[in-house]
């Protein structure tokens, strides 16, 4: 097979207003975390992307079709299905204009075979894929689907290919669980477990972290005072139309509410006024007072060799997410509270990244958390090992590898809050401790 073969399905399935098609795949190699390399991309742009079905050639080129379901690795290893015409993801995604689902994380692994389902409902703007019969991407807002082509093309490269379905019908949950549990193909608990440690709310461990010997308070601020939050330098929401809607300080916290209007201007960083070096934690209460937006915290912030980027740099004025991906600045940052339109709206997910290498470290799935009611955020860095915790029970555990080829472990930089639009949430109670970091060389 080569990149110019595909096979041609005769299908109308994908022209009705409800579906659902269903296909095994097995990868030829493991499929994984990927980074951008631009002097790959200048020959082949779309050489990230994996097809698995469309209804234009080549299907691992989303212009050229209007429904397309393929993988690629962008960041996450990621998993798409779409009914609009052109790009459907990253960029082009916002609430209310792009009518696809991803599935944010999804690694696959050589040689194990795994059931692919995507169903649709377009009149209630429903779009869900399955992975060996668990949920595992979720789209529910209003959008409308272009007009599909009558013609499927399936395959690529590096995958193996079998038992593909089209059903006139959008499949429930239970009868894709059915479906996966009765077919012969042969099941992977290992895999599955992985999909669940993803995509299904697991048992965390209770925290169990305290700032013992060597550790100190290094900034503390209730958030409830006139001058709790002065030194905090903003960047974004600042110039009309998308100025700030709330920042106010008073006794319940610091609230903070950025635009509604979808735009690069509409999010908004608060850089710390210190920078802290050595090992990290930092904790702090937050309430989130309305079901749309995005939250993240970052840390480590520095520049490509250490320098303050803030001082060292020419001022950065805009809210975008490139100052932290694509813009000298290195960092880690937690994305906490998710409630756009490339994430699950089901659940509470987490995601752990570090940049600009934009190399995801963790992903993890929490139960929905609760508007209006306060949360309590830890993260903590000890050397390479970061773990964050949310209401008392960690999200996530993983380390850091300087021989990774994305950098060595980030120990010194500042902190910032950032949010995205349609995004109000209230602070309290921030702490950050530090601990000079460990020094020397152990093989």
């Amino acid at each position: 097979m080569s990149l110019a073969t595909s096979l041609r399905i005769p299908c109308s399935a994908q022209q009705r207003e409800r579906g659902s098609f269903s296909l095994w795949v097995s990868p030829l190699e493991t499929l994984t975390v990927s980074p951008p390399l631009e002097h790959v991309a200048s020959k082949d742009r779309n050489w990230q992307r994996y097809a698995l079905l469309s209804d234009g050639l080549p299907g691992n080129d989303p212009a050229n079709s209007v429904f397309a379901w393929y993988w690629q690795s962008q960041w996450h290893p990621q998993m798409i299905a779409k009914f609009k015409s052109g790009a459907a993801g990253n960029t082009a995604a916002d609430f209310g204009v792009t009518p696809y689902v991803p599935v944010e994380h999804l690694p696959l692994r050589r040689g194990a075979w795994y059931q692919l389902v995507f169903t649709w409902d377009k009149p209630a703007s429903r779009f869900r894929i399955y992975v060996n019969g668990i949920l595992c991407g979720t789209t529910s807002y209003p959008f409308r689907s272009d007009a599909a082509g009558d013609t499927l093309y399936l395959g690529n490269t590096a995958m193996a290919f079998s038992g593909f379905e089209a059903d006139d019908e959008e499949l429930s949950a239970a009868a894709i669980a059915r479906r996966y549990a009765s077919d012969s193909t042969p099941k992977n608990e290992a895999i599955n477990d992985e999909l669940r440690g993803l995509f299904t709310v697991q048992a965390g461990k209770a925290v169990d972290w305290q700032p013992g010997p060597g550790w100190k308070l290094a900034y503390s601020r209730a958030l409830t005072g006139p001058n709790d939050f002065a030194g905090w330098r903003q960047q974004g929401c600042l110039q009309e139309p998308f100025t700030l809607k709330a920042r106010e300080i008073g006794p319940e916290g610091l609230l903070l509410q950025t635009p509604d209007n979808i735009h690069t201007e509409s999010r908004v960083y608060f850089w710390s006024p210190e920078i802290f070096e050595g090992d990290l934690a930092v904790a702090f209460d937050f309430r989130p007072e309305q079901a749309t937006g995005l939250a993240l915290l970052v840390v480590q912030a520095s520049g490509m060799q250490r320098e303050d980027f803030l001082t060292d740099h020419p001022p950065r004025t805009s809210g975008a997410m490139d100052t932290i991906i694509a813009d000298r600045v290195r960092n880690y940052h937690w994305e906490f509270f998710r409630h756009a339109v490339d994430v699950r709206g089901d659940l509470a997910t987490q995601v752990l990244v570090k940049n600009p290498w934009m190399r995801p470290l963790a992903m993890s799935s929490l139960a929905p958390l609760a508007l209006d009611e306060w949360h309590h955020l830890l993260l903590v860095q000890e050397g390479d090992r970061l773990r964050g915790a949310i209401d008392g029970l960690w999200a996530f555990d993983v380390r850091d590898d300087p021989d990774s080829h994305s950098g060595p472990v980030l120990d010194r930089g500042r902190v910032a809050l950032r949010l995205m639009y349609g995004t109000k949430m209230r602070f309290r109670n921030l702490n950050v401790w530090s601990r000079p970091g460990l020094t020397g060389f152990t093989p």
